[in-house]
């Protein structure tokens, strides 16, 4: 999988299933939830060998907060998920 973190989006790519999804989204929304970051999410995508997988783009009502971003990036490539910070390209 990867993850492609900025301070508005959090954009989750290439998961096999909605499983690997749903993991993800438990350790990332409780800090989101908490923050008052009012997350909205897009689903699409499909589970077919070739055609990207599922992906979830999160979009905040506000700017992560930089020890915020420095956690759930940390908690992102725990999870073996290849971490792209967009803000820093």
């Amino acid at each position: 999988m990867i993850a492609r973190l900025a301070r508005r989006t959090i954009i989750i790519q290439e998961a096999y299933s909605h499983w690997d999804i749903q993991d993800v989204l438990n350790d990332i929304n409780p800090i989101l939830l908490t923050g008052n970051y009012q997350p909205a999410y897009f689903f699409e995508g499909s589970p077919i060998i070739g055609q990207g997988g599922f992906h979830v783009m999160i979009k905040l009502s506000k700017d992560l907060t930089e020890s915020d971003y420095k956690v759930i990036r940390r908690l992102l490539m725990l999870r073996g998920i290849n971490v792209v910070e967009e803000d820093k390209i």
